[in-house]
């Protein structure tokens, strides 16, 4: 009888070491803002919510900005992406920014890849790669490459980019040792100075009466490193052009950010830089002639009388293009930028009995990659499940997958689709 008991022991013992288990990244909402309550003023929480897919949630986390004024007098309402790809043929540097909590940036960003291969830009580069990322041999992207690159929208940024035939690099500064202070605060508003003391680096953050953000100042240690990393990139790979995409100010001409160092490094060479945060959706562009709210049903740019000039905006530094944000509608219960992707999604349903434990999270995994990868692996979408009765669906693109369900007391299962 006992062997027979230990028998049994074992299997179950085998079972559960071998059932499916999802990246550690996606989680309910609740978990995720319970265990990140401390990282709220850095961005972390909004950040690990978009991971997620929970885009709306994040932006409740994030600072609030004014509204922009601007007189639309002499200006033409211009698409985004073909003005953007006529510029990028005068340059071998095109930099544009994401703010990390917007998947849609990646996917403008990932919109733009195919024409700009076109034109001779071979080298792909982003801040969310970590140094020592296994990319290159493997292929795809796993969840140790990079924090930010689990969400699938970024990972699909990079699968895309090789696709194409882009060489990936990571170009990110990691210092040895960093012990932060984020403790001191400066005012009654909310401003703050965080310091750094191995390597010596600090950024600070000035806010007004009404929580506003109307200063932030670096210092250079991370911004020299980075774009001294991104030259050894250029130096591999002569003749090449170069998309890098950054983060926030790292795109600013000025003020000792990447960009400006990048441009030191390379003897003022000219850059296109194209801002992507500063004019997101979330803020109201004002009309200061007519008065009216300007719409914004697609990514564009203004440009000035038909002549090579474009709007500039004063609060996002010194760059070439500032992209107006499209206002962005859901559809299917799913997020409105999922609709922008360049390659074709198409909905796929959980089925009826599998269901039946909700709430519950449901992560889409290539078959291939997570045979290899297991947990490590980064979702090709992710959804949450909250109502059994209203189930919204995965946009997924065609191939084998294998979907693993997590419900809310941690328990995993799997099973397999096929989008033909």
């Amino acid at each position: 009888m006992r062997p027979l008991i230990a028998c049994c022991l074992l299997l179950l013992t085998l079972s559960a070491d071998h059932a499916p288990a999802g990246n550690a990244y996606y989680d309910f909402p609740e978990t995720i803002i319970a265990h990140n309550q401390h990282n709220i003023e850095d961005g972390t929480l909004s950040q690990l919510l978009a991971i997620c897919g929970y885009y709306r949630e994040s932006m409740q986390y994030e600072d609030s900005a004014g509204a922009v004024k601007l007189s639309l007098a002499g200006y033409k309402i211009t698409a985004a992406k073909p003005e953007i790809i006529k510029e990028a043929e005068k340059y071998r540097f095109l930099l544009i920014n994401e703010a990390h909590n917007r998947p849609q940036h990646r996917l403008f960003t990932k919109s733009l890849l195919k024409e700009l291969y076109a034109k001779g830009y071979r080298v792909f580069m982003a801040e969310g790669i970590w140094q020592g990322n296994t990319l290159a041999a493997k292929g795809y992207p796993v969840s140790t490459d990079g924090r930010l690159i689990n969400e699938p929208n970024y990972a699909s940024l990079l699968r895309y980019a090789r696709k194409l035939g882009y060489k990936i690099y990571a170009y990110e500064y990691e210092p040895p040792k960093q012990t932060w202070d984020d403790s001191i605060k400066l005012d009654q508003y909310g401003s703050m100075k965080y310091l750094s003391y191995d390597p010596k680096d600090s950024m600070s953050v000035i806010r007004n009466e009404k929580g506003e953000i109307t200063w932030l100042h670096y210092t250079s240690v991370r911004e020299k490193q980075q774009a001294a990393n991104i030259v050894k990139v250029v130096k591999q790979n002569p003749g090449a052009r170069f998309v890098i995409h950054v983060g926030y100010a790292h795109l600013l001409e000025c003020c000792s950010m990447m960009t400006s160092q990048l441009r030191t490094l390379l003897n003022q060479e000219e850059v296109l830089t194209i801002n992507q945060t500063n004019l997101n959706e979330r803020r109201t562009i004002l009309d200061t002639t007519t008065g009216n709210i300007i719409s914004r049903p697609f990514f564009y740019l203004l440009k000035y009388n038909d002549q090579h000039k474009f709007y500039r905006n004063a609060e996002s530094g010194a760059v070439d293009l500032n992209v107006f944000n499209a206002q962005l509608k859901d559809s299917l219960n799913r997020p409105g930028y999922l609709w922008l992707d360049v390659e074709k999604r198409f909905p796929y349903y959980i089925p009826a009995n599998q269901l039946k434990e909700g709430p519950c999270i449901y992560s889409a995994y290539d078959a291939a990659e997570y045979a290899a990868e297991g947990h490590n692996t980064i979702a090709k979408d992710v959804i949450y499940v909250k109502d059994v009765n209203a189930a919204p669906p995965l946009l997924l693109y065609k191939g084998n997958y294998t979907i693993v369900k997590k419900t809310q007391d941690g328990r995993y299962s799997g099973f397999t689709a096929n989008i033909p």
